[in-house]
């Protein structure tokens, strides 16, 4: 019951992922005049709707989850990746593009880096973005694309170092750590959903109270108890130091305010420093107790802030 969408989506594509990968064929083809696309450019709503209905090309990897049957696939900047990535507590895709195929054809699976050459189409309004079967949210794919696979003449002289970085597992764990900083600055908007016990019985979701926030935090093996962890941060720190100690020193500095905020975030939580008020909740059909955190709008503008810079980080490793 305390499941979120991102959470099923995520659910569903672990289940994908035990499943052999892409099936059918894909031919190789030149991407001639296309305007090639990064990743950084990619997170520009209106810069992409300049290029609405024009062929692009982008560079990148396919993640293992991508639909076994090769519909689509799940293009990403980075190797290695099992599932794509999403704005924390949304079902909002992040440095993860869809790619779909020609009409009656499909994407075979390789490891390899890749260009996909299509049409880039873009949402009408970014309110309103498309969405897929597994109920991930985007603002714009690539459409009847081809791939081929890169060279190494065609890859950068970093690439290496930012391979080394994907390998070790970090990025999904940095994924993690927002969620868990996002969860404390945002606490009163997650919420326990509607449900039906095995004896047929209904019983309606509500917004989390404080006590329950703490427990997310507090208790072995809730949903939010590794950040809680004393080193946490310290720990990623370390085993991003130990890929490099001078390359990534901009991801170490966000891991610290990141820390620094939800040191902040968790204080005011333990000190009661939030306010509630009871309301009629729709969605519920119910009047319950909403809570408000003095510094909710504060705590978000400063996570958005720093995800919003990691993002981007991430963006900005080009193929």
């Amino acid at each position: 019951m305390k499941q979120n969408r991102y959470r099923i989506a995520v659910f569903f594509l672990a289940i994908l992922c035990a499943f052999p990968m892409f099936y059918g064929c894909k031919k190789e083809e030149a991407d001639g005049d296309a305007i090639t696309l990064s990743f950084k450019q990619a997170a520009g709503y209106e810069y992409l709707k300049s290029l609405d209905g024009k062929t692009v090309s982008m560079n990148g990897y396919m993640a293992t989850s991508s639909p076994a049957d090769g519909s689509f696939i799940f293009l990403m900047n980075m190797p290695f990746q099992s599932c794509p990535f999403c704005v924390p507590n949304t079902s909002q895709l992040a440095n993860t593009i869809e790619v779909y195929p020609q009409k009656g054809d499909s994407f075979d699976y390789t490891t390899q880096a890749v260009r996909v050459t299509g049409t880039l189409v873009v949402a009408k309004d970014p309110s309103k973005p498309f969405t897929d079967l597994y109920g991930y949210e985007f603002s714009f794919k690539i459409e009847d694309a081809s791939y081929r696979i890169l060279k190494d003449t065609d890859l950068s002289a970093e690439m290496q170092l930012w391979q080394n970085l994907s390998a070790s597992g970090i990025v999904n764990d940095l994924y993690d750590m927002y969620n868990y900083v996002n969860f404390l600055c945002n606490w009163p908007n997650y919420k326990v959903n509607s449900y039906t016990d095995k004896d047929g019985n209904k019983h309606p979701g509500y917004y989390l109270y404080s006590a329950d926030a703490l427990n997310y935090l507090e208790k072995d093996g809730a949903q939010f108890n590794y950040g809680y962890k004393d080193g946490y941060f310290e720990n990623l720190r370390k085993r991003v130091l130990k890929i490099s100690d001078t390359a990534f020193s901009e991801l170490v500095n966000n891991i610290t305010e990141a820390e620094a905020l939800a040191k902040e975030a968790l204080a005011d939580l333990k000190e009661g420093k939030f306010t509630s008020e009871k309301k009629y909740v729709e969605e519920f059909g119910q009047e319950d107790y909403i809570y408000m955190l003095n510094r909710g709008k504060e705590f978000m503008e400063r996570m958005d802030l720093l995800y919003s810079f990691f993002s981007n980080w991430l963006a900005g490793w080009e193929l």
